[in-house]
């Protein structure tokens, strides 16, 4: 292999020639002109095969027929190196067979190698050609790198995106201009009950059915309202929406416009929150007010007139004068009683609670309770039954509070029990395994075990009117009172809110067991002989 190599080069040529004249020729032109080539010269294609294997080179110029193979055979090595074929076989079926596998240009030999002096002008244009490929090569590559990053951004963004969306505690549902659902998080297939697989590219109102809770009339839509307004709106404080099996769900709406930078709207985001929670208080707090009222209106209706008659008769006769002032006692009482209650709701809400800590005796709680509740139990004809235990332990805890607890559930009992039926209050010391939660209630659930304790249990069961299975998880909570349609019985709501309350004061649990028409059973389960700081 012939090789050499010119000062100052700045292009790599490589000369695949079996002609030893035409090689000759090649170096002459070369070095007669000037020519800036750091050129490499191979007498065969195994020659050139060798050569290409390690070095890279910024154009070829191969003679079509070599001893051990043709210009195809080096094209085929060459990469993206530009390759010249020259041959001295002017055929035009090779020419554009090579033109069609790759080759730059074709130039055509001559006996007296004129073919030389056009030779730098291709090889220029080869340059250029190479430079530009190479520019447009780079271009693609630095395009495709850029893609793929705001690619990988965009679905980082994407995964973010969703990760947030589905993360929400709210319902977001998203639109396009023309109301087609194009994001439906995990908290929207639960209160509408559709999935997202079955919604997407939907029309909004399809699945969307808001309607007004009181007369149960269609609703307009918040996303209706952004698309006439282009502003954020809101639904109606009345909102209700009808799900997919056809019930009602009381819910907030926003939604808001998704514009684009250049401020046009490319759709709407709708965000719903589920306030069936919020409603059932607002309706608890109502009937509370309502109750109150006719509770605190009746005994003073009747204490103004019973005072009222007695003022209006002097001489009236000392028996009747007593028995008013003994309506007038006990209206009195209830008065109080009412009073009371809601002072010490007040109390817990504020965190002001007082709380004593001394040993209860329960035995003494329970007798005081049944005292003070015989006359209204002798009103019913209901009997009244204590089973108390030898041996209860010692109770340390607010004997005030405990006594307000058993006083609630007896008089619950009696309330709840209709004429000749029974009610009984035991209280006994066990050993437990179950763990007592400060703050905790628990309904027929089973607690975590911890190590064997002692227990008080006092269970308060009547043979009432029983509690309805969807009301058993409500009956704990502030206002509320069990809707019983032609039947409700006169109540505030707050007695075993109350009483659970003061349950939890004493790091206790309390439990219920109903069935309708056949009656009720409370146990409250008090932790015993523990000094444990008390939760208040």
């Amino acid at each position: 292999m012939e090789t050499e190599i010119t000062q100052n080069s700045r292009c790599r040529i490589l000369l695949v020639e079996d002609d030893k004249i035409d090689q000759a020729a090649f170096e002459r032109l070369v070095k007669q002109q000037g020519l800036a080539y750091d050129y490499t010269i191979a007498g065969s294609f195994a020659q050139a095969k060798s050569i290409l294997t390690s070095n890279k080179f910024d154009v070829a110029v191969v003679d079509y027929l070599l001893g051990d193979g043709t210009a195809f055979d080096v094209l085929e090595l060459a990469n993206d190196t530009p390759v010249i074929f020259a041959t001295g076989v002017g055929d035009e079926e090779i020419a554009i067979k090579a033109m069609k596998a790759g080759a730059y240009d074709y130039i055509i030999k001559d006996v007296q190698r004129n073919y030389l002096k056009i030779l730098p002008q291709v090889v220029e244009k080869a340059l250029a050609h190479k430079k530009t490929a190479d520019a447009l090569k780079q271009y693609h590559n630095d395009l495709e790198a850029l893609v793929k990053e705001r690619t990988e951004q965009l679905e980082e963004e994407k995964e973010l995106l969703a990760v947030t969306v589905c993360s929400m505690t709210d319902c977001v549902i998203a639109v396009d201009v023309q109301k087609r659902i194009i994001l439906f998080n995990k908290v929207a297939e639960n209160l509408t009950g559709w999935k997202c697989r079955e919604v997407q590219g939907k029309i909004i109102d399809e699945i969307f059915h808001p309607i007004d809770e009181k007369t149960k009339k269609p609703g307009e839509s918040p996303i209706d309202k952004v698309l006439t307004s282009g502003q954020t709106e809101n639904g109606s404080d009345r909102d209700a929406l009808i799900t997919r099996d056809g019930s009602e769900c009381p819910i907030s709406a926003t939604a808001a416009p998704i514009r684009k930078n250049d401020g046009t709207m490319v759709g709407i985001v709708m965000v719903l929150r589920d306030v069936s929670r919020e409603r059932e208080i607002d309706r608890m707090k109502t009937d509370f007010i309502s109750s109150v009222t006719h509770e605190l209106r009746t005994p003073l209706t009747a204490i103004k007139a019973y005072i009222t008659t007695i003022l209006r008769d002097p001489d009236m006769p000392e028996q009747t004068k007593h028995e008013f002032l003994n309506v007038i006692d006990e209206e009195s009482d209830l008065l109080k009683n009412l009073i009371e209650a809601i002072l010490e709701v007040s109390r817990i809400e504020s965190g002001t609670v007082k709380f004593s800590r001394e040993p209860v005796d329960i035995t003494a709680v329970i007798e005081q309770v049944l005292s003070a509740v015989q006359h209204l139990a002798g009103k019913k004809n209901i009997w009244l039954k204590a089973d108390i235990a030898d041996q209860l332990g010692v109770l340390h805890g607010d004997e005030g509070k405990i006594q307000s607890m058993v006083m609630n559930l007896v008089s619950n009992a009696i309330k709840f029990t209709p004429e000749n039926g029974r009610v009984t209050i035991s209280a006994r010391r066990r050993t437990s395994a179950t763990a007592a939660v400060a703050g905790g209630t628990s309904l027929l659930q089973k607690q975590e075990s911890v190590e064997p304790s002692q227990e008080l249990v006092i269970s308060v069961s009547d043979t009432g009117i029983g509690i309805p299975k969807e009301a058993l998880p409500k009956i704990f909570d502030r206002f509320y009172r069990v809707h019983r349609p032609g039947k409700q019985i006169k109540g505030t709501g707050l007695g075993l809110a109350i009483v659970k309350e003061i349950v939890n004061m004493h790091g206790g649990r309390i439990e219920v067991e109903s069935e309708l028409d056949k009656g009720s059973t409370f146990t409250v389960f008090l932790p015993l002989n523990t000094q444990t700081a008390l939760y208040v």
